[in-house]
């Protein structure tokens, strides 16, 4: 039980706020972590369910944290804000501010191209895809999904080699010696899916971004094409523009 201080001029459910915004800010409750309950922060500061509500009223107003119908109060994760055609990866990029990132496998495979991907890829329908499907993690909270396809016959036992800690773009440098010279982009918006939201920790309907991505050597050929599910509420993208406006821009910090 915490104690508050009955005798300041302070009110109850602002003593309750501040209680709660210095446990977040010390990483007592981690972004994306449920709060406890109201009924639970009733016996914990010895107030009535009026004072907490009020409390936490003012630290969504603040955007420390969320409530979800249906869900609880939850600690609101810092949107992170990545540059389209920055040079480093979505690994880097994030590990570079401190975050840890991790790239959970949900499977890996090898399948047929169907006219989807031999259109991609710029290989024969029937071809040997090998697709590699990742939960990316950014501070332990699902942040995407990436479904990531290369030719089999470019890359002999990819397979054998793909790992959660190590980015695919490294994999492909370090041991094909495959270089990204330039990409082209596809932004789209959807909503969550029941499986999706799942993966995601997120709500059915939610907005996602949907990034397509097929990148290319520096003699034309195709690396790579990727199709990855990004939650809107994690990730802001942004594009700079310059006197070099007509390159092509690359979003590997996407789906590295």
């Amino acid at each position: 039980m915490k104690k508050l201080n009955a005798k300041s001029n302070k009110p109850l459910y602002l003593q309750v706020e501040a209680a709660i915004r210095n446990d977040i800010q010390q990483k007592k409750y981690l972004p994306g972590e449920q709060l406890p309950t109201e009924e639970e922060m009733c016996n914990l500061y010895s107030v009535s369910k009026i004072t907490i509500r009020k409390a936490f009223k003012l630290l969504t107003e603040n955007g420390l944290v969320e409530r979800q119908r249906g869900r609880g109060t939850f600690v609101k994760p810092k949107k992170e804000t990545l540059a389209i055609g920055n040079d480093k990866g979505f690994n880097s990029s994030l590990s570079s501010r401190g975050h840890k990132v991790e790239n959970n496998i949900l499977h890996a495979r090898r399948i047929k191209a169907d006219k989807f991907l031999s259109e991609k890829l710029h290989i024969k329908i029937n071809d040997s895809v090998i697709n590699i499907k990742r939960l990316m993690l950014e501070d332990n909270i699902p942040l995407g999904i990436d479904n990531f396809y290369v030719e089999d016959a470019k890359y002999p036992e990819i397979l054998d080699n793909i790992s959660s800690t190590k980015s695919l773009y490294q994999l492909l440098s370090d041991k094909y010696q495959v270089e990204n010279y330039q990409s082209e982009l596809t932004f789209n918006g959807i909503i969550a899916t029941q499986e999706t939201a799942e993966l995601l920790q997120c709500l059915t309907g939610d907005p996602l971004f949907v990034v397509e991505k097929i990148s290319f050597n520096s003699e034309g050929q195709v690396i790579h094409y990727s199709s990855s599910t990004i939650r809107c509420d994690r990730v802001t993208y942004v594009i700079k523009t310059g006197p070099n406006d007509d390159k092509n821009i690359s979003v590997d910090q996407v789906t590295e």
